[in-house]
């Protein structure tokens, strides 16, 4: 994607950051971006998606700008 001046992220829960890692690698991409967020993510109060969301948003922004 960065030869066509395009970023590539992926959000993933804990309980699949191996496989999504392998997956990446497999398909020539290790370097792969991933935002992660915490496992299970359903039956969870509104509240807490929010500030999930919140912190996978400051990770991807973080991720795609270098920015720490």
């Amino acid at each position: 994607m960065a030869k066509h001046g395009k970023v590539a992220i992926t959000v993933c829960s804990t309980a699949f950051l191996t496989l999504g890692r392998a997956q990446a690698r497999a398909l020539g991409i290790a370097d792969l971006p991933i935002a992660v967020i915490p496992h299970p993510f359903g039956g969870r109060r509104r509240e807490e998606i929010r500030r999930i969301a919140d912190q996978c948003a400051d990770d991807i922004v973080q991720l795609v700008t270098g920015a720490g």
